[in-house]
């Protein structure tokens, strides 16, 4: 089975190399196929030293144009799709090679790794993407960013009676460092209007313009994208009674939603009624369920979410089709001890902070709740 490992760059000199030489690092890249997107600096020439096979592409504000073309070039019989700013992470060899050798999956997930600071190695968030896929699927990317694959490979799969799965190889990802980001959230805004102007009403593309307009810190941008996002919330309600979710980003919105102050679009009891209902495996929604009962005091139900954050990472069953950092089930730990306390248990919370006490990152703390426990006792 051949691999082909394919980019698609502009102006990524600096970057690159080491994204190709992961590639190669596995062992399995039959080819490293690269369209250029229009660079002005050295990106083609050093794509050509590092031994890739460079296309053309005339960049139209459209990724899913540039993918599909980046496709025509590849030759092998799977391709694995690769940014600049990313890495097959180190070790992923073995498990690459044992999935370009099953003969009954047509596609594959990969978990990547987004780094925040290139200074902070430990502190990321994971999720899926879909980048390891059977050339010979008859699918194509449509969407001018966040492009995707329709039909869908899960749809496909289906129909020819195959599967979908889950590589063990892992991407590392570090586009969104602060140097990078400004400019991230400016391109992403601009091309999810433009896909909306094409096809109206998507509450994926809805949910991704109103979170890049709501992180950029320029004028106007609050107030459009919180205009978006109740657009979104209103195209929510109004689905609000439905068996299954109206899309997989109605989880983003309610998350969104979750953390918007005094938003007034829907309730906060039914948003936390619909993650249960829609996204029960969901991390990042059930820990903002956590934080919800906790902010109204209302101990047994935080209790009870937080128990359901450290179940579904420590038995890992959770849904990873939403990024979260996944260090949230030892946070999710530390949080139940805090909860604990406020119900007066402290046997239970003293147990949870003795766990937590040579911890790197919550030992300092759980420590000082032990201090805190042990004074109480001394004085009760």
């Amino acid at each position: 089975m051949k691999l082909s490992v394919c980019l698609i760059v502009k102006n990524e000199e600096e970057r690159l190399e080491a994204a190709v030489e992961s590639a190669r690092a596995t062992g399995l890249a039959h080819e490293i196929v690269v369209t250029d997107t229009g660079s002005t600096d050295g990106t083609v020439a050093l794509a050509k030293r590092l031994g890739a096979r460079v296309s053309h592409f005339e960049w139209c504000e459209d990724f899913a144009a540039a993918r599909n073309a980046c496709l025509k070039e590849a030759l092998g019989d799977w391709v694995l799709w690769l940014d600049a700013d990313e890495r097959i992470k180190a070790g992923s060899g073995p498990a690459l090679k044992r999935d370009l050798q099953d003969q009954q999956i047509v596609a594959y997930h990969m978990v990547r790794e987004d780094f925040f600071s290139r200074e902070r190695p430990d502190k990321f968030s994971e999720m899926y993407q879909m980048r390891l896929v059977r050339r010979s699927l008859p699918t194509k990317f449509i969407g001018r960013i966040h492009e995707h694959l329709d039909p869908a490979p899960f749809e496909l799969a289906a129909r020819m009676r195959k599967g979908v799965g889950v590589s063990g190889a892992r991407l590392q990802h570090w586009g969104y460092t602060n140097d990078r980001l400004p400019d991230k959230l400016r391109r992403a805004a601009k091309l999810c209007e433009m896909e909306l102007a094409d096809r109206p009403g998507q509450m994926y593309y809805q949910v991704e313009l109103a979170r890049s307009l709501l992180m950029l810190d320029e004028p106007g941008s609050r107030e459009r994208g919180m205009a978006v996002l109740g657009d979104a919330a209103l195209a929510l309600v109004a689905q609000k009674h439905s068996a299954q979710a109206p899309s997989p980003m109605a989880a983003s919105l309610i998350e969104q939603l979750l953390a918007v102050p005094n938003q007034a679009w829907v309730s906060i009891d039914d948003l936390l009624e619909l993650s249960c209902r829609w996204f029960p495996k969901s991390v990042p929604l059930v820990w903002s369920a956590a934080r919800t009962w906790s902010i109204r005091g209302d101990w047994d139900k935080a209790e009870a979410a937080l128990r359901r954050v450290m179940e579904l990472v420590d038995r890992g069953t959770h849904d990873r089709y939403m990024s979260f950092d996944p260090r949230v089930g030892e946070d999710a730990r530390f949080n139940l001890g805090v909860v604990l306390i406020r119900q007066a248990r402290l046997d239970e919370a003293e147990a949870i902070f003795t766990t937590l006490a040579d911890s790197p990152r919550r030992g300092p703390d759980a420590r000082q709740n032990l201090a805190a426990i042990a004074e109480v006792r001394r004085q009760g």
